[in-house]
Parts: C-alpha cells; structure tokens; sequence
C-alpha cells in the first residue's frame, strides 16, 4: 500500500512525464508531428495545477506574466493576427512545465533514481539507433521513422528523436546531468578518464549515437562537453579524444564531420550566405535568428509591444524553406519585454554553480533553433529543474 503514498505516486509520474519529454514515439506522431500522449497530457496538467493549491511564485510568476503579455499585446495591437491555436499551444507547454515542477517538488525522486533514469534513457537511444541502423542495411522498413535523411552517404537516423540534431541536442544534455551527478555523488569532479573508465558503456552509447546519428550539431554539443573536463592535467587527453573522435568519424565517411569543419568557420564571420553555403541544414538554424536580430529595434513601438502572432512566420527564406525569428522570435512577434523574460527565466532555470557547460548547452538549444513551442525547450527547463531539486534535496 505505500505505492499509494502521495510522494511515491508523484515519484512515478515524475519519471513518466520526464521520459515523455525525452522521446518522440514515431507510433504516436500526427500529421503535424506532435505526440498525442503528450498533448494529452497537456491537457489536462491544469488539474494537477489546482489540485496542488500551490503557489510556487519564482517559477510561476515570471511565465504567467509572459503569457498575459503574449496575449494582451496582439489583442490590443494587432486584433486580426491573433492566432488562439498558437496562443494556447503555448498556454499549454507552460501548464505542463509548471504542473511537473509542482509534482517534482512534491515526490521523492533521488539522485541515484535520476541518474539510473539518465543511463537508461542513454541506453535507450543507443539501441534505438543500431536497431535503425540494422534495418536500413538490411533494406527492412526504419524501426521508429520520423525525420531521416537516407540521400547523404551514412544515413542519418533520429534514434528516438524527432530527428538527428534533436537526438544529439538531447543525449548531450543527458551525458552532461549524467556527469554532474556522478560529481555530486562522489563529492569532487570526476576527471574525463575516471568517468569513462567507470561509466565506459554510457559513454560508449553516447559517443556511438553523436558520431552515427550524422548530426553536425551532436558533434558540436560533444565538443562542449568534452571542454568540460579540461584542466591541465586533462588538456592533452581531451586533444587525443577529440582526434580519434573526428579520425573515425571520417573513418566512418560520416559527412557530419566534414560540414562541422566547413560550418563553425562560416559562423563565425555573421553572414548569411556563407554559413547557408557552408551547410544549409545547420544554416537554417541559426541564420533566421541573424537576420531576426537586424530587424528588431529598441527605437520604434513595434520593438516593444511585437508584430502579433505568428508575424516571423516566412521572415526569412532559405531556398523555398520559410523560417520563423528563431531565438529572436518572441521579439519580433510580442517585444522585447517578453523576449527578456523568457531569456531571463532560461538562464536562471539552466543556471548551476561551477558548471558553465550547462549554461552553453542552454545558449546552443536556443540559438540552435530550439523556440517556445517546441517540447524541446520544455524538455531542457524540466532536466534541469530535477537535477537542482535531487541535489539539493539531500536524499540519496
């Protein structure tokens, strides 16, 4: 009967919405490529809202004041672009985060029962991708299908992803709570050998999902990750792995890694053209929020209070590719205000003494693409807000 105690319930539903974050089952995709578990969910998250009858004002407040201004400004400024379906979509992302953390805080999830979670997640994936791998060679139809690309040499797979990047985006914010964890359970960070040596098959899976999944992105990510760990005693076997990381993935004639190296130069130089011809795919993450940033001003009204609902939509084209404002979307659409809440809330949500490398995962997610309306975002606030409350709540 104690399955039955409150904690130990929310214990499970916390580890089930967590998992259902963290996966994209092809077989409950729609037509728009949403999860109808998780709008399910989301619809009915306002009950464990009320039922709760708590008021967590530093995670709610900021969001519901976001949200009232979301609302009010296209109303008030632009009646004929409000578009309710976009409007409540996000209502509800926001009623879910903000049931999970309610549920979260009233659970009895531990550091060890996250971590496990963590590896398994990690393991998951990986075995996801070989079975992929396994039925792409065989000519057998792809196990959990939803964005691939098959025309580019090694195919590149989604594992349990919506598609490669976001696969990469997620294992690395995996691998990097993984890591954090172990710090936190031994008391000291754990160098880069000691974790592989102990932790040798989730690492092994994760490495094998970035390097198979083609993902330019995932080599970045990885690349953050392994910065990590260096120090001076670590700094010349950080520059070995990194070698060995990139010789076989050429090995492999993964064109990923040829486009990283032809894509990080491009970036750096801010300018369009160069980075679409260096890599279109990585390109049209990044360029809209370049070409967003040139069009929104602190000087005119529209910077204030937005364009309405949905104005980013086309705001850029990548060949017949239209693009909304990627991280400057909430700009351009509502006005600074709520693009420096939602900015703010992020970073204080990703935000962990001593562990930078969380706070650069959170600006790649957002400058790679990652905006309000994507569960991916909501994924990221969720991992990181169980890993500040399993540490700090001293259960082991």
């Amino acid at each position: 009967m104690s399955f039955f105690r409150t904690e130990k319930r929310n214990t499970v539903i916390v580890v089930f919405l967590a998992v259902l974050l963290s996966v994209y089952p092809a077989l409950l995709m729609n037509s728009a490529k949403q999860n109808m578990l998780l709008l399910g969910v989301m619809a009915i998250s306002p009950i464990a809202i009320i039922l709760s009858q708590k008021i967590l004002i530093k995670y709610d407040l900021p969001l519901i004041v976001m949200y009232v201004l979301m609302l009010s400004f296209p109303l008030v400024f632009y009646p004929t672009s409000v578009r309710w379906s976009t409007l409540i979509y996000t209502g509800m992302f926001i009623s879910l985060f903000l049931a999970y953390i309610r549920i979260l805080y009233s659970s009895e999830l531990t550091v060890e029962q996250f971590k496990n979670l963590l590896k398994w997640l990690i393991y998951l994936y990986a075995i996801t991708l070989i079975v992929q791998l396994t039925c792409f060679f065989l000519g057998l139809p792809i196990f959990n299908r939803i964005n691939v690309d098959l025309t580019h040499g090694f195919p590149r797979l989604n594992a349990l992803g919506p598609e490669p990047a976001w696969t990469a985006r997620i294992l690395s914010l995996f691998m990097l709570l993984y890591c954090c964890l172990s710090d936190y359970l031994k008391g000291y960070k754990v160098g880069l050998l000691e974790i592989v040596k102990e932790e040798k098959w989730v690492c092994i899976s994760y490495v094998f999902v970035i390097i198979a999944c083609g993902s330019t992105t995932g080599l970045i990510f990885a690349c953050v990750l392994l910065c990590r760990f260096i120090n001076i005693k670590s700094i010349l076997y950080v520059a070995i792995l990194l070698f060995a990381f990139f010789s076989l993935g050429n090995i492999m004639e993964i064109n990923s890694f040829n486009r990283v190296t032809k894509f990080l130069p491009a970036l750096f130089t801010l300018n369009e053209d160069m980075i679409i011809e260096a890599d279109g795919s990585g390109a049209s993450r990044i360029v809209p929020t370049i070409a967003t940033l040139k069009q929104v001003s602190l000087t005119t009204l529209d910077g204030w209070i937005g364009h309405g609902v949905d104005a980013d939509m086309g705001i850029y084209k990548i060949g017949s590719i239209k693009t909304n404002g990627g991280a400057f979307s909430l700009w351009y659409n509502y006005g600074f205000v709520v693009q420096i809440i939602y900015l703010t809330y992020i970073i204080w949500i990703c935000w962990v003494r001593n562990e930078w490398s969380l706070i650069a995962i959170a600006i790649l997610y957002i400058f790679g693409g990652v905006t309000l309306n994507l569960q991916l975002l909501w994924f990221l606030l969720a991992m990181c807000c169980t890993y500040k409350y399993v540490i700090s709540n001293k259960i082991l």
